[in-house]
Order: structure tokens, then sequence, then C-alpha cells
């Protein structure tokens, strides 16, 4: 799942992104669909002369990905600069900076979890042991490269080494970011 890495006194927060649209307020908070104009089914009319800086998902709900839409008058840049005709899509740890104060760092990363496993059209077997993954079988998604685990009682295939099978992601459940905005 996306989040937003956000600054405050004690230090940087990762803010998971689980509204449609995100309204970048005007003196750089970060406010949910709704909260300052932005309309419950995401439209994005707003006030004639009135700047505005959003963060939109694109795409189905669980694909797609993230945009950000600006007018020219409201100071945001994208990596040091204004998004192209006020639009741009965003990738992994886009800075994203909003007048003099407000400065969000946009991240796909995610945390590894134990869920049940949703199934697939064709059999999906453990990444480790190689065994075919029952649907609502607790497992785990790899953050990093997608791959499934096992991770039960009997088959902590997820938990058995320090890393993933097939990159570098750490499989402690509380390991947190491989990445965080720099300090």
């Amino acid at each position: 799942m996306a989040h937003l890495w956000t600054q405050d006194e004690t230090g940087w927060n990762a803010e998971k992104l689980v509204s449609l649209v995100f309204d970048l307020g005007s003196i750089g908070a970060l406010l949910p669909a709704g909260a300052s104009g932005v309309g419950e089914s995401g439209e994005l009319a707003r006030a004639a002369g009135a700047g505005f800086g959003r963060l939109v998902k694109t795409g189905e709900a669980g694909a797609g990905g993230w945009a950000l839409i600006a007018s020219p008058d409201f100071g945001v840049r994208l990596n040091g600069r204004a998004p192209t005709a006020g639009l741009r899509v965003l990738a992994d740890r886009d800075e994203i900076r909003v007048g003099v104060s407000g400065r969000y760092f946009f991240s796909t990363e995610s945390l590894a979890v134990v869920e049940p496993f949703p199934g697939a059209e064709r059999d999906v077997f453990c990444g480790r042991c190689r065994q075919r993954i029952e649907k609502s079988a607790p497992a785990v998604r790899c953050p990093g490269c997608g791959v499934w685990y096992d991770q039960s009682a009997d088959l902590p295939c997820w938990r058995y080494a320090e890393k993933c099978v097939f990159c570098e992601a750490r499989t402690a459940l509380d390991a947190g970011f491989l990445w965080t905005p720099e300090e």
C-alpha cells in the first residue's frame, strides 16, 4: 500500500494513503478527501482562482498508481520541478514540496503482514517450501518481490531466514521500512 512520509517534531512518519483523493492543504497539511473542499466522490472541482494540490489514486481499487494534480499557483514542486501541465504520475521516493513548509516523500514500499492467502486462478507455491498455498491459509507476500510464503505454526516459511529467498527484504514482521527519508 502506498504511503506518504510526513515530518513533524518527532521525525518522519509513514501515513497510509487509504482514500482515493488527498488534498495538500495550503499550509502543507495532508488532509483526506472531503476535509477541505474535495467531495466524497473524489471530484476535483474547486472555486475559480483557488489553488490546489491533490494526490489522486488512478486505476481500479487495489491496482493502479497515484498521480499529483496541482494548479500552477499552489507552489507544488515534485523532485524540485513544477508538475508538467499540473499533472504527474508519482514514482517511489518522489519528493513533494508545498510552498516552503510542506515536505513529503511518496513511497510504494509496503510492510510484510500475515494475512489469509487470497487465492489465484493458478496454483501458487510457497517461495521456500514449494508447497501449494491453500486459499485462506496464513501467508505473507514479500514486500520486496511479491513472492508468497506460508506463515503458520506448522509452516513458518516467511520467518525461516532473516531475508527473503529472492530479494533483500527482511523477514521480521516488525522490521519496519527499508527506506526512510533523509533526516
